[in-house]
């Protein structure tokens, strides 16, 4: 297809979102749309820790999902901004506006207030949270899903998480299917990173200027979970008339989850399952049809329209293919529940590549207390990648939905893990090993910086 009908089927497709009272051009592609951690969330959450201590309220450190032991009695209810329920568990998401998600201070006093106001008589530890951004000043609300437990325990963990993104692809219809497979897909993935696979249930959570499009975008869950051979269990949903499309997921698992963080040591080695950066040839391709005069300078570097396309092709295929065989694939490297941690035999840690990127090896490596060295970034264009990073079209352009896995293992149990990954047709890569047990150094290469061009998450790194 030629620049100019790309150009007019994507005006044709910013007058359709227009109807809806949406400008494709302001919404937040995946994970993009997250609150940023650094600057916002972390901050926030250290401020009231305290308040909510005094209150019997617990927010767990950074986890892909909330993790408990199975109950016989498990019961679940969904509430949206307050309500009642002797709740054990809570994962919540948190939509703000622009002002809030801009200030720590402002962040902290909406979740202080959203989660006070859930009235229970147990602990309530909060296993979760989610926190994204909208330009619609009203738009604030909050899904809170709680879990009472029950009952006898069982040989099992539960695994529970909510992700909900915008939009992915905003050249796209806003009701297409794959807008909804990958934002299942988003949140499902936080489950299969831990080799969680079994029983999996979905809850849609979905919110829609126009009920037309929330009824179409329900009936595509539908089609995803019938295609999948998962449980759907319909819900009340928040309507504040934003564009919201995400799923809180559950499921099971009879084996030990990789989150052996005491474990890590300089044995280990990092592989992340394939090419990180989905974002980035999506958010170009739809810039270069908003702004035209950037396929000049995008030619004058060898990269033609048709690379761009097909990065984007690429990228959307990662993106709505849930990662149900690397769940499996993790789980035959895991101990049965209740076993010990095998280091030749069993993988340590895992994490997948979101909104925040390779940020996420920061993260993981302060958590196990691991100083790390990367020495490679797949990313899945690199000359795309540093062109949208140049022109400041994506901040860091590591960042991905449902993205690639990052695992933490010894070098015999990666080299195993390699074959199996490749023989599922993913496209593993390891990118960097275990220093020593340390303080969360992360080790980056200068080539990093083309990647990245946020600062705060640049100063995470130690330059090469």
């Amino acid at each position: 297809m030629s620049i100019d009908k790309m150009v007019d089927r994507f005006r044709e497709n910013l007058e359709k979102y227009k109807r809806m009272g949406l400008n494709p051009l302001s919404l937040a592609t995946g994970c993009a749309v997250k609150v940023d951690l650094i600057d916002t969330v972390y901050p926030a959450i250290s401020k009231i820790r305290p308040a909510l201590e005094k209150l019997n309220i617990e927010i767990t450190p950074r986890e892909d999902a909330d993790i408990f032991i199975s109950r016989k009695l498990t019961t679940r209810k969904r509430i949206i901004n307050s309500g009642e329920f002797d709740a054990d568990r809570a994962v919540a998401l948190i939509q703000v506006n622009q002002n809030t998600a801009s200030s720590p201070e402002k962040f902290g006093e909406f979740l202080l207030r959203v989660y006070t106001s859930i009235k229970t008589n147990r602990k309530l530890t909060i296993g979760k949270g989610h926190s994204i951004v909208t330009t619609n000043p009203k738009g604030e609300v909050a899904v809170l899903d709680l879990f009472k437990l029950d009952g006898d325990k069982e040989n099992s963990y539960t695994v529970t998480n909510n992700d909900t993104i915008q939009i992915v692809d905003p050249l796209d219809d806003p009701g297409s299917q794959v807008q909804v497979d990958v934002a299942i897909s988003n949140s499902l993935n936080d489950l299969f990173t831990k080799g969680v696979f079994q029983d999996i249930k979905i809850v849609p959570v979905v919110d829609a200027p126009l009920e037309e499009l929330r009824t179409k975008l329900l009936e595509n869950y539908k089609v995803f979970s019938e295609k999948y051979s998962f449980e759907m269990e319909n819900d009340i949903q928040p309507k504040v008339g934003t564009l919201m499309i995400g799923a809180t997921v559950i499921g099971k698992s009879d084996h030990e989850l990789p989150t052996f963080y005491n474990n890590v040591n300089e044995k280990m080695e990092i592989l992340v399952t394939r090419p990180v950066g989905e974002l980035t040839p999506i958010n170009l391709s739809m810039w270069i049809l908003a702004v035209p005069e950037l396929v000049e300078e995008l030619e004058k570097r060898g990269i033609t329209i048709k690379r761009v396309e097909d990065a984007k092709r690429k990228a959307l295929d990662y993106m709505k293919k849930p990662n149900i065989d690397v769940a499996k694939t993790i789980y035959n490297y895991l101990p049965p529940f209740g076993k010990q941690f095998d280091e030749k035999s069993h993988i340590a840690i895992t994490t997948d590549v979101t909104g925040p990127g390779l940020f996420v090896v920061k993260e993981f490596a302060k958590k196990a207390n691991v100083d790390v060295e990367i020495t490679d970034i797949p990313v899945i264009d690199s000359d795309i990648h540093e062109f949208s990073t140049e022109n400041f079209i994506i901040p860091n352009s590591t960042a991905g939905t449902n993205g690639a896995i990052v695992i933490f293992a010894h070098n015999d149990v990666i080299n195993q893990l390699y074959e199996d990954l490749k023989k599922i047709g993913q496209e593993p890569r390891v990118i960097g090993k275990v220093i020593r047990r340390g303080d969360g150094i992360v080790y980056a290469p200068q080539i990093v910086t083309k990647y990245i061009h946020r600062a705060n998450v640049l100063k995470e790194f130690k330059l090469k």
